[in-house]
């Protein structure tokens, strides 16, 4: 009697595992990022979402390498020519979203990219064009880093910016001698109001004051 309760304990534990593991799976496909859904529109043009929820959605459009992008806020709609604003972009790619902006990374050459803020709502402002590209993010606080200004090889000026406020605040870095390209660093990192550069295993920490 002992054993058969003992097997029925083992086969009972063994269904609530395949459950749960079955759950996991799920959870995963859920989280796993979409790729953009492509329309062929004519035989040189195409285009591809790269924001679709009910309340906003963000489309580019691709004529024989000419872009555009579509911006539709609840049916009011803004057409951004990459040409005529004079963005540069090859491969313009989603690259975050929260509450009050997207940010898309357009590729342009190799390793350099620019990035253009999109606001959720309405602005006076219908983007933000970072011609050097966004380094990092502070999505929370909406805060961003990019580089300024190079002084030859001895130091750059990265700027820190409150996209809600267009409050801003520089920093200056000497350029180590182990990096010679962009960012001139290991890594960057923005939290709790701070602009923290890492390099060779050791991290320099910059206060900021950002805040209305």
């Amino acid at each position: 009697m002992r054993k058969i309760v003992f097997i029925l304990s083992l086969l009972i534990l063994a269904a609530s595992c395949q459950t749960e593991l079955l759950k996991t799976k799920k959870k995963v496909q859920v989280s796993e990022p979409q790729d953009p859904i492509t329309r062929t529109i004519n035989d040189s043009t195409f285009s591809y979402e790269l924001v679709n929820k009910k309340w906003i959605s963000v489309a580019i459009i691709n004529s024989a390498e000419h872009f555009s992008m579509l911006v539709n806020r609840f049916g009011q709609k803004d057409s951004i020519d990459f040409d005529k604003e004079h963005i540069s972009a090859k491969t313009p790619e989603f690259e975050w979203m929260n509450s009050k902006y997207i940010c898309i990374t357009t590729w342009w050459s190799g390793p350099f990219s620019s990035s253009l803020i999109i606001p959720v709502k309405r602005d006076a402002e219908p983007f933000k064009y970072f011609v050097k590209g966004i380094l990092t993010s502070d999505k929370i606080r909406n805060q961003v880093v990019y580089s300024e200004r190079i002084f030859g090889k001895e130091k750059i000026q990265f700027a820190i910016e409150n996209l809600e406020t267009n409050k801003k605040q520089f920093v200056d870095w000497k350029i180590p001698s182990n990096h010679s390209e962009m960012p001139y660093c290991d890594s960057l990192c923005l939290k709790n109001n701070q602009l923290i550069i890492w390099n060779s295993s050791k991290s320099t920490v910059f206060p900021l004051d950002l805040e209305e």
